[in-house]
């Protein structure tokens, strides 16, 4: 005796509701494959090392594009997408090098890693941004380094300076905090 056909219906929902899930942890975490620098859908941050060719394309295309459009509150409308945001940010000296350090104090087994930490668009004087950390991500945590705001219009940075509780700019936090010379997750 044969098994029944499965229903259309049936399978179409399944299919929307695994590919809705996939979706939904796929934007947890700035995730990039190592070879090919997109995203993807695993649920682990990469490493800055296997960002950083990918990086340094993204950051030149973002450069020649930032001019284009004003900012909405859309991520479809952004003339810098969440992933050339992420890659701008993984090519930042500072990043590159806390990621090395990283990698060298603990043998391997501690990364730098990007975490989106807010979804959303974040609003700051009319410009949107996206959301960004800096973390150290190992087997046991993630230890938040650094958060980031990444603009959707143009290629501007801003740091989270937690103490102070203001945006400092990429200029400004490099001059104040010198990150360059950080070793650890206490500064």
């Amino acid at each position: 005796m044969a098994s029944p056909a499965p229903h259309p219906r049936r399978t179409v929902i399944v299919a929307a509701l695994v590919g809705a899930l996939a979706g939904g942890i796929g934007t947890t975490y700035a995730v990039f494959s190592a070879t090919a620098g997109t995203p993807s859908a695993s649920t682990t941050p990469a490493s800055a090392s296997a960002l950083a060719p990918a990086a340094a394309s993204a950051a030149t295309a973002t450069a020649s594009s930032a001019a284009s459009t004003a900012p909405t509150a859309s991520p479809a409308h952004a003339s810098r997408s969440k992933e050339q945001a992420a890659a701008a940010l993984m090519a930042l000296p500072e990043l590159q090098a806390w990621s090395a350090l990283l990698e060298k104090q603990s043998g391997g087994k501690a990364h730098g890693a990007l975490i989106e930490y807010d979804a959303a668009l974040r609003t700051v004087r009319g410009k949107t941004y996206w959301q960004f950390s800096f973390v150290e991500n190992s087997e046991e945590a993630a230890l938040r380094w650094e958060s980031f705001l990444l603009s959707t219009s143009d290629d501007e940075i801003l740091v989270e300076d937690l103490a102070s509780d203001e945006l400092l700019s990429l200029e400004r936090w490099r001059k104040e905090k010198q990150p360059g010379k950080r070793t650890s997750i206490d500064g």
